[in-house]
C-alpha cells in the first residue's frame, strides 16, 4: 500500500470503530434499562422477602459487563490479554492506575465483591443511581449536600461488611502517556477501615480511549488490556497517607516507564 495512502486508512478504520463503539453505547444503554426495570424491580422484590443481598445485583452487572467487553474485543477494539497474580481474599481497599474509559469495567468483571466509588454525577446523568446502590457501590460525595468524609464513612462501613472497596488514587483517567498525581484519600480509608491496600497495574496497549481521545475515534489497533494484581500493602499508620500515595504514585511510574515525581 502507497505510504502516502496508510493515514488516510487508518482513518477510514477509526472512522468504522468509532461508528462500532455508538452502536456498543447503544447497547449499553439497553442494559441500563434492563437492570432499571426489570432486574432491579425483581430484586427488590426478593430483598423485601428473602433480605438485601447485593452480590445479586453485582453478579448481575458482572455478566452484563462480561457480554459488553466481550463484544468490544469481537470487534477489534479492546480486550483483556491476560491476568497476573490474585487479588487479596479479604476485604481492603484496591487500587489501580486509570488509563483508559472501561479499565474499571475490567475490574469490576475480575474481582468478586467489590464496591466501587462512583462520581454522584455519573449516577445521576445515565441514570445507575438506584442499581449502584442495590450492588453496594458508593457514590462519590456531592459538596452541595453531604462532605468527603461522610463519603469515606460509607466506604469504611462497606470493608467492614466484608466488601474490597475500588478507588482510583488519581481520581480521574491518566493523561494520554502520563500518569496523574495520586491523592491520600484511599490510603486514609485503608488507615481507618485498619485493612490493606491491594495494588493493581493496568497496562493498555494502545492506549484506548485515555482522557485526551474521543470515544468516537478509537485507536485502529487492537488494544490489548493486561492486569497485574501486585503484593497487598499494610495499611498506614495516622499521617502517614500523604508519603504512602506518593511512594506508590513512584512505583507506578517506574512501571510505566516514566521519571521522577515533580513538584511545585
Amino acid at each position: 500500500m502507497d505510504q502516502e495512502a496508510l493515514p488516510m486508512f487508518e482513518m477510514l478504520i477509526r472512522a468504522f470503530k468509532g461508528l462500532f463503539m455508538a452502536i456498543l453505547f447503544g447497547v449499553f444503554l439497553l442494559g441500563i434499562f434492563l437492570e432499571l426495570f426489570l432486574v432491579l424491580p425483581i430484586f427488590l422484590v426478593l430483598d423485601r422477602f428473602l433480605g438485601s443481598k447485593p452480590h445479586r445485583m453485582q453478579q448481575t452487572i458482572r455478566f452484563l459487563v462480561g457480554l459488553w467487553l466481550f463484544l468490544l474485543g469481537i470487534l477489534g477494539l479492546i480486550r483483556a490479554k491476560g491476568v497476573k497474580g490474585r487479588p487479596v481474599d479479604q476485604p481492603c481497599v484496591v487500587v489501580a492506575n486509570h488509563p483508559g474509559l472501561f479499565d474499571i469495567l475490567f475490574l469490576i468483571r475480575h474481582i468478586t465483591r467489590m464496591s466501587v466509588m462512583v462520581k454522584k454525577s455519573l449516577a445521576t446523568k445515565l441514570p445507575l443511581g438506584p442499581v449502584f446502590r442495590s450492588a453496594g457501590y458508593v457514590l462519590s460525595p456531592d459538596f452541595d449536600q453531604r462532605g468527603p468524609f461522610e463519603c469515606l464513612e460509607e466506604a469504611v462501613e462497606k470493608i467492614r461488611s466484608g466488601y474490597k472497596v475500588m478507588i482510583f488514587p488519581e481520581a480521574t483517567r491518566s493523561p494520554k502517556g502520563n500518569l496523574g498525581p495520586f491523592l491520600a484519600g484511599p490510603f486514609m480509608l485503608a488507615r481507618l477501615a485498619k485493612v490493606p491496600v491491594q495494588p493493581l497495574f493496568i497496562s493498555n496497549n494502545p492506549p484506548f480511549l485515555p482522557k485526551e481521545d474521543k470515544w468516537y475515534y478509537p485507536p485502529s489497533g487492537l488494544s490489548n488490556l493486561t492486569i497485574e494484581f501486585w503484593n497487598p500493602m499494610a495499611p498506614p499508620g495516622v499521617g502517614q497517607e500523604r508519603q504512602y500515595a506518593r511512594d506508590l504514585e513512584l512505583r507506578y511510574r517506574q512501571a510505566l516507564g516514566l521519571g521522577e515525581i515533580h513538584t511545585g
